[in-house]
């Protein structure tokens, strides 16, 4: 291996690099070998592309500049996401798989179109076009009852992008046309909608106990009753809700001291009468606790943190659209216990 130190210039404050050495030897570097870029990527997509670096240059005493740390990365990444959409090796069928999905917000920066005509002069500094968002990414988990291998996809995009996707996993862990879907999620319209339009009537949709929980702990705080007397009602109506009764939990908030004259529709009483009513078939968790199947959407909750936000919504951190649904994918594919057949394949 041949080491050389040659200046690197910039055109301009935000131009492009120029190699004046290389340009004039006719000379090119090589790539990071593949040892190298899994060491690289193994680091970053746990943390900052800085960090990154410093724990090349303690543990290998590597000097790995940034730029070529996002470069091996994202190149790793764009093809962890095309590795993700083929199935694995052979699974057996399964009876039942529960599956879930959710969506977190991530912070997402792009650079608008500047105004002008067709020849107007395109400004240097791009920092002066850019525009800072947040975008949903939608995360869902499918694993076979009694089982704690849990497999985990992620898609940015439409309802109808992550009903396929839904879809996809549920293939992956063995999902045939005897295959029943217990699936848990809040109470967003697309999610059982989807769940609907892909599964059919194998499926049986509920929805997260938490959610209506907190649906049905605002319409008591909305009443007089004291803090104990709350409690002991939120208790009771929970303990319905267990047993299948959701007419009866209805029947019960339709007794709360109605919402004063002139109060909007949407008080917190009348509001949760009406969340229910339209959802009371998603609400047969009796069935769900005899089949000791689950009836809160805690998994996928708890995949949002290791998976997503652990890497994509540290402290300062900004991404564009692109890179961000990469990464999410890379994490995916370390989570699903696939990173070493990942790198087997890129080195056979």
């Amino acid at each position: 291996m041949i080491g050389i130190n040659a200046r690197v210039m910039r055109e301009g404050r935000r131009g492009p690099l120029r190699h004046p050495f290389r340009d004039f030897a006719k000379v090119t570097h090589r790539n990071p070998s593949l040892t190298l870029q899994r060491r690289i990527v193994d680091f970053s997509a746990e943390r900052s592309y800085e960090a990154t670096a410093r724990a090349l240059r303690e543990h290998y005493r590597i000097e790995v500049p940034r730029y070529a740390i996002d470069k091996a990365t994202g190149r790793i990444a764009r093809q962890a996401k095309h590795f993700n959409s083929r199935a694995p090796g052979s699974i057996k069928p399964a009876e039942t798989l529960i599956s879930e999905v959710d969506g977190s917000m991530l912070p997402i920066v792009g650079f608008r179109e500047e105004a002008g005509g067709e020849g107007a002069q395109r400004p240097r500094d791009r920092r002066k076009l850019r525009t800072c968002h947040w975008k949903e990414m939608r995360v869902s988990t499918v694993r076979v009852p009694g089982s704690v291998e849990t497999w985990y996809g992620v898609a940015l995009g439409e309802p109808m992008t992550v009903g396929c996707m839904m879809a996809e996993i549920c293939r992956f862990k063995g999902m045939d046309e005897a295959t029943h879907i217990h699936a848990v999620g809040d109470g967003a319209p697309w999610i059982a909608e989807q769940y609907e339009r892909q599964f059919g009537t194998r499926c049986k949709f509920h929805l997260d106990l938490y959610h209506v929980c907190e649906r049905l702990a605002g319409a008591a705080g909305s009443t007089p009753m004291s803090p104990a007397q709350r409690k002991d009602w939120l208790e009771a109506r929970k303990q319905s809700l267990r047993r299948g009764e959701g007419r009866a939990v209805i029947g019960e908030l339709r007794k709360l001291p109605a919402a004063p004259h002139g109060t909007r529709e949407d008080a917190p009483v009348e509001e949760a009468i009406g969340y229910l009513e339209k959802r009371l078939h998603q609400l047969d968790y009796a069935e769900a606790i005899r089949g000791n199947l689950p009836i809160g959407s805690g998994e996928v909750e708890s995949a949002h943190r290791h998976i997503l936000q652990k890497r994509l919504k540290i402290p300062g951190a900004w991404w564009r659209l692109e890179r961000a649904e990469e990464m999410a994918q890379l994490r995916a594919m370390r989570a699903n216990q696939r990173w070493n057949e990942f790198w087997d394949q890129k080195c056979a």
